[in-house]
């Protein structure tokens, strides 16, 4: 597997429907979760795997950083993204110790707690700009 890349702005690298950082997620009852912080994407093609969210801070006090695979979530309208994962869920989410370098070990933790294949998916050779 290629390394990620921590991503924290929407740079032209990036495909038009990956550029979500700023925008905000929802729940599948229409609340707002958080704010998307950053993308981890890979390394050579910019292909996004994972938001990055942070649950909880206020005050200059940090939450919980989550990490959530892209495969369970969508992007709805400008500034939208939705998920059919609640807060309370992603509060139990395995943890990164370090953003910026996601472990591949950590990286199986979080797509087992989503119960997704542990191995990313292979990007699209062809992908829409």
């Amino acid at each position: 597997m290629t390394p990620l890349t921590h991503v924290t702005e929407n740079v032209f690298t990036l495909r038009k429907t990956d550029r979500v950082i700023g925008f905000y997620l929802y729940d599948k009852f229409n609340e707002s979760i958080a704010r998307i912080d950053a993308l981890l994407v890979d390394s050579q093609n910019y292909h996004s795997y994972y938001l990055v969210i942070n649950l909880g801070g206020f005050l200059q006090v940090s939450g919980k950083v989550v990490v959530l695979p892209v495969e369970v979530c969508e992007v709805k309208d400008l500034g939208k993204v939705k998920t059919e994962w609640r807060k309370e869920s992603m509060l139990g989410a395995p943890a990164p110790i370090d953003i910026t370098s996601l472990t591949t070990f950590e990286e199986e933790l979080i797509r087992d707690y989503y119960a997704l294949p542990l191995q990313r998916p292979c990007p699209l050779k062809n992908w829409e700009e």
